[in-house]
């Protein structure tokens, strides 16, 4: 995805940025690495435009975005600065990523105004539906992503983690909608499924005392 959208870019040096992209990568024992998290989501998104999906407004800036949304914020901004640094729309793509890594809530009210946002309001919604797209997985596949998210957090207690697990969990499945857009509404009963099935594990734990 980072060399397919540099080069429609056009952007210098792609191999250089992805070394620096792979360096800064969390490791492969948590969610948020190149191999699991990004490659997840760029197969959700792929998979998405393949069957028709109508792209992103910026498709190649987007998917920038997607490989940078776990990227340290200072490294993120100086690679997009230096790979758009030549592109006639250099400052616009560079808000529009920005915009992308930095917006976690656009569907709330006040945000509702398309035009305060760089990127518009279905590109953000967009983005953080593929963020989510994890939690629609095959139960295999959502079993090793909370595995991975528990290893993130290897230094909090069993009990403590599992009792805020439990609390974000039952936060998000009381949402109306996980997914904002009808692209990703075909998701949304999967993944109710398995965060359900999650909390109930999770509650199993704490009455059995078994943290694994």
């Amino acid at each position: 995805m980072w060399r397919s959208a540099c080069a429609t870019l056009r952007a210098a040096h792609a191999d250089r940025g992805w070394a620096e992209v792979s360096a800064a990568s969390a490791p492969d024992s948590v969610w948020h690495s190149l191999t699991n998290c990004v490659a997840y989501q760029a197969g959700v998104w792929q998979g998405l435009v393949l069957k028709g999906m109508e792209d992103a407004t910026h498709p190649a800036a987007f998917r920038l975005a997607v490989v940078l949304r776990h990227t340290p914020p200072e490294l993120a901004v100086r690679l997009v600065a230096d790979k758009l640094r030549t592109h006639p729309q250099a400052q616009e793509l560079m808000s529009y990523i920005v915009s992308l890594l930095t917006d976690d809530s656009p569907w709330c009210e006040c945000n509702a105004d398309d035009s305060q946002h760089t990127a518009p309001l279905r590109d953000l919604l967009l983005f953080g539906d593929c963020e989510a797209a994890v939690l629609a997985a095959s139960r295999e596949e959502y079993d090793a992503h909370a595995k991975r998210q528990r290893a993130a957090y290897s230094a909090m207690a069993p009990r403590h983690y599992v009792e805020l697990r439990i609390k974000i969990l039952n936060q998000l499945i009381q949402v109306p909608k996980i997914y904002q857009t009808p692209e990703f509404e075909c998701f949304e009963s999967a993944a109710r499924e398995n965060v359900d099935r999650e909390i109930c594990t999770l509650r199993e734990h704490l009455l059995t005392g078994r943290h694994d």
